[in-house]
């Protein structure tokens, strides 16, 4: 699951309309501004203006990512490290405008249509790009891609790589897409099973990059032996797409280069201007403003928020705004696993953790108490009485439950830091210490981020773990569908394990109404179901840090920190 996202959540309404647009648009319209609870700010910084005489050309921009890449195919990446890198490289059919979080604009398909009845897509594809390697992009080479999602290996599915496939695409009879064609070289279509308001902003993530056909073929990107993939373990080919940045190199533990696409085929974005881009993981955030404070790197995708103080001060950094949090940690259980299959104890576990001691602890300012499994503000989202911190009503939960047997693993990861939980470890041994007073036993359990960590959690391998999630997009259906609850090919997901056939029922019946009556109302119905099962113990919204040289030019930062190195520059 991707695990790095941002910003406050507005454009569920906005989407609905889009979907239900029988005309070509290049954009999503507007919320209206009566729909739902208003969100906050979610302007980031935005890039000044800068005379065109003034750009210098050349150089190498070095970007510090607090984890290291997963794999070189987008489609099989869950984690924001790899989706930062791979989104310069691969494109999709549309995109986030920069800066934005819910305007969707045309990127390889020019334009696009979709029935009145919200079933049928028809994207006109770009005439004259080319992928990487050479390979014309058309409309076949975009089936191609779509039909690859929809018969990915199960082999792929049962390692836990396919996470957003799962929840958009689907697989075999719980399809969420029906029907694939390219009548001709420009015209690309798709049928859904269901109308799904949510489905065109998706189509906007990374994992939906659009790849190079002749490249898949020559890695055996679709091999059911997962080793003989070398397109997805940073072999030649790897991640060929159209961007404005080419996959170079990726030296495990150390960096990923990406070179400038001398040919890139938007001229209107103005550049690439910059030679390279050099990806460095660095999963310390003392660190990572230590490397970028002594001048070793030049942007710092992410920092610990108690660490804003020393960037604020150093007057040869600029700090970049991507506006208000867009993200949940989360204490995380497997119903499934014991003792997580009983209610009470899950609710227990809620009460026994300090959530505001924890917040102030490891967040300052930049967090806030979210009241539900999305951040404050959330267009439809609804305030839950979510337990406090009244450890004597743990215990007295536990007692009820009847459950004696208290022992369990106790998961964190290690080597990452994400802005959900910037200390992984210090926010472990804190919540650790927690439950171990009102009579848990926990037992302390840690692996590497990526791939094991991440791998294991998804597939249901941990009793209790802590993760979160960063928006994708903005809306509520990012967080309770995608992130967490939203079932996959029809089954819960095996990552929480939580079945409650009602509540999923309520989110399709939300996605796929027209009138934001109903959505609210399915909205509230699946919130509701939510807040009595508690399925998981959200812990903090946090905003997001960034920081840069005062070099770095044209940088736009993004509440989903979609954040293209094409217009950046360096002064120096």
């Amino acid at each position: 699951m991707i695990r790095t996202r941002v910003g406050a959540l507005i454009a569920a309404t906005a989407i609905i309309a889009a979907a239900c647009s029988s005309s070509s648009t290049s954009t999503a319209p507007s919320a209206p501004p009566d729909a739902g609870t208003p969100a906050p700010s979610t302007a980031p910084t935005a890039a000044p203006t800068v005379d065109p005489n003034a750009i210098k050309t050349g150089g190498t921009l070095v970007v510090a990512i607090p984890s290291e890449l997963s794999r070189t195919d987008s489609a099989l990446v869950d984690d924001g490290g790899s989706i930062y890198v791979l989104q310069n490289v691969m494109e999709m059919l549309v995109q986030l405008e920069q800066g934005s979080g819910s305007e969707i604009i045309p990127a390889l398909a020019e334009s696009w249509t979709i029935s009145d009845d919200g079933l049928t897509y028809t994207f006109k594809i770009r005439q004259g790009v080319k992928f990487h390697d050479g390979t014309d992009l058309d409309a076949a080479a975009v089936k191609f891609n779509f039909d690859r999602w929809l018969n990915i290996p199960d082999s792929y599915i049962e390692q836990g790589y396919t996470y957003y496939i799962d929840t958009v695409i689907g697989k075999g009879e719980g399809a969420n897409i029906v029907a694939t064609s390219a009548p001709d070289p420009t015209t690309f279509t798709l049928t859904l099973a269901r109308p799904n308001s949510a489905f065109l902003v998706t189509m906007t993530l990374a994992v939906f990059g659009i790849a190079s056909p002749t490249a898949l073929e020559a890695g055996n990107a679709s091999n059911p032996d997962f080793s003989q993939n070398t397109y997805a373990t940073g072999g030649t080919p790897a991640a060929v797409g159209t961007g404005p940045f080419i996959f170079k190199e990726w030296i495990v533990g150390d960096h990923i280069t990406l070179d400038k696409n001398p040919d890139y085929w938007n001229a209107a974005a103005g550049g690439p201007y910059l030679d390279s881009v050099t990806i460095r993981p660095i999963a310390d955030s003392t660190a990572t403003v230590n490397a970028l404070q002594a001048g070793d790197i030049d942007i710092a995708q992410i920092f610990a928020p108690n660490d804003i103080p020393f960037v604020l001060a150093d007057s040869n950094l600029q700090y970049f705004d991507r506006g208000s949090a867009c993200n949940v940690g989360v204490l995380s259980m497997n119903h499934k696993q014991k003792p997580f299959d009983n209610a009470l104890i899950r609710r227990a576990v809620g009460h026994a953790i300090n959530r505001p001691a924890i917040r102030d602890a490891f967040f300052g300012d930049t967090g806030v108490d979210p009241k539900n499994w999305t951040p404050p503000g959330t267009l439809f989202a609804v305030d839950q009485e979510l337990p406090d911190y009244d450890p004597q009503k743990a215990k007295d939960l536990i007692a009820e439950s009847g459950v004696t047997d208290l022992s369990f693993e106790f998961w964190y990861p290690s080597g990452v830091s994400r802005p959900y939980m910037p200390d992984p470890k210090g926010e472990f041994e804190a919540m650790l210490t927690d439950l171990e007073a009102v009579g848990f036993k926990p037992k302390p359990m840690t692996a590497p981020w990526n791939p094991d960590y991440l791998t294991a959690e998804a597939v249901g391998d941990y009793p209790m773990w802590i993760i979160g999630w960063n928006c994708d997009w903005l809306g509520i259906d990012n967080f309770l569908v995608t992130a967490f609850f939203g079932y996959q090919s029809g089954e819960p997901n095996k990552e929480y394990a939580y079945k409650n056939d009602a509540m999923n029922a309520a989110m399709e019946a939300a996605l796929a109404a027209i009138d934001p009556t109903v959505q609210a109302a399915e909205w509230l119905k699946a919130q509701n179901f939510m807040a009595e099962d508690m399925p998981s113990l959200p812990i903090v919204s946090a905003k997001t840090p960034s920081a840069g040289q005062t070099y770095v030019k044209g940088f736009i930062p993004g509440p989903t920190q979609f954040e293209l190195f094409t217009n950046v520059w360096l002064d120096k």
